[in-house]
């Protein structure tokens, strides 16, 4: 089985589990944290299958996306890991509940997954995107180590690529 937690100075993560509903469900059904998604807030059927799907990746790729803990409060404060997309390119992305934005806790475990990718992932590089307009995520992107690729679309929106070599 694949070591899956990773820690940072402020944070633990563990894979998302089925336990973690209740705040994912804060964090999935906010409009404002959402903004930049092309589908908006989720409703909770969505999250569900979501859960359902993290569990999955997990289960097949061995990697995935991780419930983000602060080590402080031990409150459930977001989520951040990998997807496998369209393409077979391996996606960093993460996300976080607002009244947590602006502390650094998105480029913390940005670089963490981004280090842990490096033995836990069997890819050459790793990719990550946003929406040109959404700066906050661009700049933890560059923080991270990621180098900008390229500008394309991205369900119809205007997207910068990053990628970071392993």
């Amino acid at each position: 089985m694949v070591e899956a937690n990773i820690e940072t100075a402020r944070l633990y993560l563990r894979p998302i589990s089925r336990a973690d509903r209740d705040a994912l469900l804060l964090l999935d059904t906010d409009s404002e944290v959402r903004h930049f998604f092309p589908e908006g807030a989720l409703t909770p059927w969505h999250i569900e299958q979501e859960i359902e799907r993290f569990i999955s990746e997990w289960a097949y790729f061995k990697f995935g996306m991780f419930s983000v803990f602060e080590k402080k409060t031990h409150q459930l404060i977001g989520r951040g890991g990998f997807a496998k997309l369209n393409s077979g390119e391996i996606e960093m992305g993460f996300l976080f509940l607002k009244e947590r934005w602006g502390q650094g806790f998105a480029t913390e475990v940005s670089i963490a997954l981004l280090e842990w990718a490096k033995t836990h992932i069997p890819t050459d590089r790793i990719v990550a995107f946003a929406p040109l307009n959404h700066l906050a995520s661009l700049r933890v992107i560059e923080k991270s180590g990621m180098t900008f690729f390229k500008q394309d679309d991205y369900q119809d929106i205007p997207c910068a690529f990053y990628e970071k070599k392993m």
